[in-house]
């Protein structure tokens, strides 16, 4: 039985989602709309496929945003700092949820995030950035180094890219593309012309394009995590 939880244990707080018999685990970053109806549907859909998850919350205590606008404002409160939260997740998983890898998969804000997590935490046996809020030069708030760090990711990376992004631009999508196929693993890049930064959000389904790219890029997503997964698990 597939069953949720939140979780408050010190710096790990969001929502975990138990696979019945799980196989992994994957911790999820979400977008700046937090821990909202989208993010425990993904939950759901990778419990159904075996595996468990954690979504980190970016505003613990809070509500989720109820609109873009407030949405917004609160992530320029979020600084790069709380990579090390998300770091703690992933002990959290491996420790207390006993699970015997971690992948790692974040959407527009946890795309980024997902960046600078792989790139610092080599515990990660796979990482998916969807569409990544990476900006060059770094938004005031930021610290870290997407572009660098993603040429430090020791797994293997599976990065969709929305071919319309006004967020994730051309020239910061070529740096990261670039960083990441330099290194000796790995990279799979997905591209859906036309579609939309967030693509997935169910608000912007009715453009064909970013329906296209939320039908066809999820089953990869989670035949990656499965090839990538396959064999610590088997072990």
């Amino acid at each position: 039985m597939i069953r949720t939880e939140q979780i408050d244990a010190g710096r790990v707080k969001g929502l975990v989602t138990h696979a019945e018999k799980a196989r992994a685990g994957v911790l999820l970053l979400c977008t700046i709309t937090g821990v909202d109806a989208f993010m425990r549907e993904r939950g759901q859909r990778l419990a159904e496929a075996g595996y468990s998850s954690l979504v980190w919350d970016p505003y613990p205590g809070e509500a989720p945003p109820q609109d873009l606008p407030s949405a917004q404002a609160r992530a320029k409160k979020l600084n790069d700092g709380t990579v090390d939260e998300m770091s703690e997740c992933v002990g959290y998983m491996l420790g207390t949820m006993q699970l015997p890898a971690v992948a790692v998969v974040g959407f527009c804000l946890g795309g980024r995030y997902a960046l600078l997590l792989g790139g610092r935490d080599k515990r990660l046996f796979a990482c998916v950035p969807y569409y990544p809020s990476v900006h060059v030069p770094n938004q005031p708030q930021q610290t870290l180094d997407a572009v660098a760090l993603s040429a430090e990711i020791p797994c293997p990376v599976h990065l969709i890219h929305a071919g319309a992004d006004q967020v994730f631009k051309p020239e910061a999508f070529a740096l990261v593309r670039a960083a990441l196929e330099q290194r000796s693993v790995a990279t799979i890049v997905e591209v859906h012309p036309g579609a939309m930064h967030s693509f997935m959000r169910p608000d912007l389904q009715n453009v064909p394009a970013n329906a296209s790219g939320s039908r066809l890029s999820w089953p990869q997503v989670v035949a990656f995590l499965d090839a990538c997964l396959a064999q610590r698990t088997a072990a």
